[in-house]
């Protein structure tokens, strides 16, 4: 039974997480008039293809380089800043295993989806970093060298999860990165596949 709540604890976080991520693209379309309400998106139960709309998209269209570049990296930036206020509400949180295993979810996953787009994201060009990188190419290093280092703090957080949360933790962690990595490459072959036969057909 602890086992059964303890894996829908990690789904919940792992939900929420993604959910975050989509909201901090979100916060920077409603900033630049492109959506009505900055927390409504769009994440499926099964995780996949998740994404920030509803968004006006002639209006995301006339959004300059810079703005796009904000509205990139909203996801990431919302990753970080909550993995910061995770760790720091697990360190005055008491015993609780369910809470706690919350809490040590919540800051890896964060930590893992932004190093999976600053880093992997980064080497094979696709979602936020595709778009970084079209806005402002010199941007790419940088941000490449700041995801190896989150990923080193992710890491050093990963070797530090107690015993008693490190089967569930290590597991939502390594699958969703495989999944977040391969889906996104994924999501891009195709997305870039349906838009060369849009273009052909014009």
């Amino acid at each position: 039974m602890k086992t059964i709540i303890g894996i829908l604890i990690s789904y919940i976080s792992l939900y929420l997480v993604i959910y975050l991520h989509e909201v901090g693209h979100a916060i920077f379309y409603y900033k630049y008039g492109c959506k009505d309400n900055w927390w409504q998106v769009t994440v499926k139960p099964y995780l996949f293809f998740s994404t920030p709309l509803p968004v006006d998209i002639e209006k995301a269209r006339l959004l300059s380089k810079k703005q796009n570049i904000f509205v990139a990296s909203g996801g990431i930036i919302v990753n970080l800043i909550s993995a910061v206020i995770s760790f720091l509400i697990l360190k005055m949180a008491g015993q609780n295993y369910y809470i706690n295993l919350f809490l040590y979810q919540f800051i890896t996953l964060h930590l893992g989806e932004a190093v999976t787009y600053l880093v992997i994201g980064n080497i094979y060009l696709v979602s936020d970093m595709e778009t970084i990188a079209a806005q402002k190419p010199s941007l790419r290093p940088f941000y490449f060298i700041f995801g190896l280092l989150v990923g080193i703090i992710y890491i050093l957080v990963l070797k530090n999860v107690p015993n008693q949360y490190k089967f569930l933790v290590y597991l939502f962690n390594i699958v969703s990165i495989l999944c977040m990595s391969i889906g996104r490459i994924v999501f891009t072959i195709i997305h870039k596949r349906n838009s060369k036969e849009k273009r052909e057909l014009i």
